[in-house]
């Protein structure tokens, strides 16, 4: 049968395109990073059938993304797609940025940076994606509740740089007085 559609196949990894991944992950605090990993390490529960919540994976992003990096790394060589990246780097990358959270002001903003050491893990699943379900729809629009997201996570992030700024000039104030 020549003209005959193929059949759907769910694609493998959760499928959200970079931008979005990037936009989501910045304007909102970091906090879609914890929905990807999420949603990823949902999917990979399902596939493989292996147990861990993936809600406490997600939560602990920093200390198991190691774990969903190596699978991911190890999947896509099984499937023959090349792999430029290594899960302990990344891993380690992504900590780092993300223990940035906990830095004074302004250098806590570098912890918005985390999404990039997500990037090549992320251009991975979609290749993945790509090669195992071509057909299976790709998250690259903004819902209207992506966009209230946008919004209030960059109302957040400025009350935030505000707050963190009025805070460090307090204490300096306090400590010039001592």
């Amino acid at each position: 049968m020549t003209g005959a559609p193929t059949p759907a196949t769910d694609a493998p990894y959760f499928a959200v395109s970079r931008q979005k991944l990037i936009v989501m992950s910045m304007t909102t605090l970091s906090l879609y990073q914890i929905y990807w990993f999420y949603k990823n390490w949902q999917m990979m529960n399902t596939r493989k059938g292996s147990g861990g919540s993936p809600f406490w994976r997600a939560v602990a992003a920093p200390i198991t993304a190691h774990g969903l990096f190596a699978d991911v790394r190890t999947d896509a060589q099984s499937r023959f797609v090349t792999v430029g990246w290594t899960s302990g780097g990344l891993a380690v990358i992504y900590f780092g940025l993300a223990l940035c959270a906990f830095l004074q002001y302004p250098w806590w903003t570098i912890a918005l940076g985390s999404v990039f050491a997500l990037v090549p893990v992320h251009a991975t699943m979609e290749e993945v994606n790509r090669k195992v379900a071509p057909n299976a729809p790709r998250n690259d629009t903004y819902s209207s509740l992506n966009a209230v997201g946008i919004v209030l996570g960059l109302a957040l992030t400025v009350l935030g740089l505000y707050l963190t700024r009025e805070a460090q000039i307090f204490v300096d104030d306090l400590l010039n007085q001592l």
